[in-house]
């Protein structure tokens, strides 16, 4: 029996049946059209999820951990003393320089500074700038040891000329400078202050941040919040520095808001700091004799500076008026976002911490504050109380419960 052929039967199937063309069912294609998108839609949303899972796991170890020396903003809280109630009062005409108890021995020839200036296009009269005289004293800041007093050397006249003409000329034409945290803190504060006193370290560092208060004048003329202004450089009247056994230091009064009538008593200030080598600054001392000259100030701005200390921290329980620390550079620690004594001084006084686009409350900070200390970005965490550096180098933003940039 021969098998069966079925090749001719398979080549006619071939043959016909490309033309075999089924009816068209819409509703077929319509649902596995559904299918494919519910299976497209689940297949982005579970790489979506994993990739936001892996940038929240990345974002959460980039974090930088605090170094070793990193310090807490625990500090200790000095008792408080109660004092009277604050009263506004007048402002006073002249500009002074009070001596906190000792007399000019050094060099007192007039500086070097021509009779006219020019201001805006105009030439301005000025005065001779003698060192002013001595007029309020201020009991020791500590008490006195036994030891030798030496007198200090003073520097080659040319290196006080240098500084001379860089105050004068950032005083004079109302420049900036760089770092413009004087200005902005003022800019968005000096309203809720009102009848309060400057109290600005004026040491060789700190002579920018001091002299742009006279372009923020200049912006806010019609501004009368500041009542006066305090330089201190942590140095007697011969220009050494402040010791346990000497005075509190000499202080540089000035209530001019007009550059050209402030000048002189910047300058003498600027004399008296050019011995000046100590680290930490007699900033109490300062805030006190601001409290004393000024009676009817009702606030204290203490522009600090962030890279040093305070050398009579015992004292702070004297000072009866909210401090508000406006903190200048940064403290030379990475791992440090400001100097704890100055978190204390604001804490212990009901006053404020400020930095060039930050404003923080002590008795107030949340747990995800950030702060800005110059190019660097600070977040507090509550666990270690104190702020943490971060690798960020723009100000996040919080979106979904994470910090972008």
């Amino acid at each position: 029996m021969s098998e069966q052929n079925d090749n001719e039967l398979h080549n006619w199937v071939r043959r016909t049946l490309h033309e075999y063309r089924p009816d068209p069912d819409p509703q077929g294609w319509a649902q596995m059209q559904r299918k494919l998108q519910r299976r497209r839609w689940w297949r982005w949303s579970a790489v979506g999820g994993l990739l936001l899972v892996l940038v929240g796991i990345g974002w959460w170890f980039r974090q930088d951990m605090p170094e070793p020396n990193a310090r807490p903003l625990s500090g200790a809280v000095l008792p408080q003393r109660p004092g009277p109630a604050p009263t506004s009062g007048p402002l006073e005409e002249s500009a002074l320089v009070a001596n906190a108890g000792e007399q000019h021995e050094a060099d007192t020839r007039p500086l070097p500074v021509a009779k006219k200036v020019s201001i805006a296009g105009k030439k301005v009269e000025l005065d001779d700038m003698k060192p002013a005289a001595p007029t309020l004293t201020l009991q020791p800041m500590l008490p006195r040891l036994p030891g030798p007093r030496s007198r200090p050397l003073r520097l080659p006249e040319v290196l006080f000329d240098a500084t001379y003409e860089t105050i004068k000329q950032q005083v004079l034409t109302g420049t900036i400078g760089a770092d413009s945290t004087t200005y902005n803190v003022l800019s968005r504060n000096a309203a809720r202050w009102p009848d309060a006193v400057l109290v600005c370290d004026f040491t060789t560092s700190m002579y920018p941040y001091s002299t742009q208060l006279f372009a923020w004048f200049r912006q806010n003329a019609r501004n009368r919040s500041i009542n006066g202004m305090v330089f201190f450089t942590d140095c007697d009247s011969l220009g050494q520095e402040t010791r346990p056994n000497g005075p509190a230091g000499q202080m540089f009064v000035n209530r001019e808001r007009d550059p050209a009538k402030a000048l002189p008593v910047l300058l003498d200030a600027a004399r008296n700091t050019i011995n000046n080598v100590d680290e930490n600054e007699n900033d109490i001392a300062a805030l006190l004799f601001a409290q004393q000259t000024f009676p009817n100030a009702k606030h204290l701005i203490l522009l600090g500076d962030n890279a040093s200390g305070v050398k009579d921290m015992a004292l702070l329980n004297r000072v009866t008026k909210p401090v508000h620390v406006v903190l200048c550079g940064s403290t030379g620690d990475s791992a440090l976002a400001f100097q704890p004594d100055y978190y204390t001084i604001a804490r212990q006084t009901g006053g404020t911490l400020h930095a060039i686009a930050d404003d923080l409350d002590p008795r107030q900070i949340a747990p995800d504050t950030w702060l800005q200390i110059g190019h660097r970005y600070y977040r507090y965490h509550a666990r270690r109380n104190q702020f943490v550096l971060t690798r960020f180098r723009l100000r996040p933003i919080l979106v979904l419960g994470l910090f972008w940039l």
